[in-house]
């Protein structure tokens, strides 16, 4: 072998050493070191293309990850987590949960590796933005003071716009504008704010609304509480009569202007008091006055009516027929003096008067504090029920009083 090949050999195996040495050095000096770093944002990307479809990212509403990398210390000494670069593409998907991949790379610093990251992926889920139409209901608080009643509530738009997460706005149960109507005494519009609350009464946000507030007008009423009056018209042919008048209720509780405290009764509309005659109950409208209605318009008002055939009779009496009350006994009565017939017209029932006997009227004579000589004196009767006496011939009764 020549001199200048082992002078080469020897040359390269002295590199070769000093290599060795310098990568055992370093390794010792400037090792490798790892580290992983936690709550790293993830870049959405593409979001455009969700707003093209009408998507919204309902969860998650933020998302981190954690990284670990790896380098030599010198290097890991000069690098900082915001070099890392956490990204998701969000374009291609579509409403519901799907699992959307993870995109981890290092911005500069070739020299330092990524060696694990995670998740890998992230569940997200997407929503479809709609836009409904829901109606407003309008709901008070408060009270009334005695004597008032609320009457109909208006509004000049009866429905609204929702705009949000179909998930969102398919909670919306109701949108409720409250009024307040504490002390209302007249006729008042007021502007109420629209809440939209769920079908459990909770409040549901994210959900746009337009409008926010709707104008509502409320009618406030006055009420009384009057009798009823039956309002009749004809005449019952003379053999009836009217005996008793049943009105139910006796009282009805009306609404209107303040004027109507003005109204001290009402009456029926005028019912044919001959259709009574075979159907003596029946039901009746009442004659309102304008701008006055029935506080509850589904009540019923009805009239019962007691229409009997009437007759009259006459009864003939003597003066034997007669009690005599407190009469002295030292006086008595000159019978020859008082000999004319006594006429009693009776009238009623036209069967209890055809059943009536002379002894059922109970006539007497009240003769208390009278002296002998001529007197005339009232004639009495104790008639029975449903027996009216129209008529005494003669009245008052002459008599003539004589000692023993």
């Amino acid at each position: 072998m020549s001199k200048e090949k082992n002078d080469l050999t020897l040359k390269i195996f002295a590199f070769t050493i000093a290599i060795v040495l310098w990568g055992y050095v370093m390794s010792i000096e400037n090792p490798d070191i790892s580290k992983e770093y936690r709550n790293i944002t993830l870049t959405l990307n593409n979001t455009d293309e969700l707003d093209r479809q009408n998507l919204i990212v309902m969860e998650p509403k933020e998302v981190t990850i954690s990284v670990k990398v790896t380098g030599r210390k010198s290097d890991m000494a000069n690098f900082s987590p915001d070099l890392i670069k956490a990204q998701a593409d969000l374009s291609g998907y579509g409403e519901g949960k799907k699992k959307v991949p993870v995109n981890v790379s290092l911005n500069q610093f070739n020299n330092i590796k990524i060696v694990n990251y995670e998740p890998k992926e992230i569940l997200f889920t997407f929503d479809k933005l709609i836009t409904r139409e829901k109606a407003v209901t309008i709901k008070t608080s408060g009270e009334l003071e005695s004597g008032y009643v609320l009457g109909d509530i208006t509004t000049k738009s009866g429905s609204i716009l929702l705009k949000g997460p179909r998930t969102w706005v398919n909670q919306v149960s109701e949108a409720v504008a409250v009024v307040d109507i504490t002390g209302m005494k007249d006729d008042n519009s007021k502007t109420a704010v629209i809440q939209l609350i769920d079908d459990q009464g909770n409040d549901v946000r994210g959900v746009e609304k337009e409008p926010n507030t709707v104008d509502v007008d409320t009618s406030i009423f006055r009420t009384v509480n009057v009798p009823i009056e039956l309002k009749t018209e004809n005449q019952l042919p003379d053999q009836y009569e009217i005996t008793n008048i049943t009105i139910n209720p006796r009282t009805v509780t009306l609404k209107g202007d303040k004027n109507i405290v003005n109204l001290r009764s009402i009456q029926t509309k005028a019912i044919d008091i001959n259709s009574l005659i075979e159907n003596t109950t029946q039901t009746v409208e009442l004659e309102l006055p304008p701008n006055v209605s029935l506080l509850n318009p589904n009540e019923k008002i009805t009239i019962s009516l007691n229409i009997e055939e009437i007759s009259t009779r006459v009864l003939e009496y003597t003066l034997e027929d007669i009690d005599m009350l407190n009469l002295d006994t030292d006086l008595i009565i000159d019978k020859e003096h008082s000999q004319e017939p006594i006429y009693l017209t009776v009238k009623g029932n036209s069967e209890v008067v055809e059943k009536l006997n002379k002894e059922d009227l109970g006539l007497y004579l009240d003769l208390l504090n009278l002296n002998e000589g001529i007197h005339e004196v009232l004639l009495g009767f104790n008639a029975p029920a449903g027996i009216t006496v129209k008529e005494i011939t003669p009245q008052p009764m002459e008599l003539k009083l004589t000692k023993h």
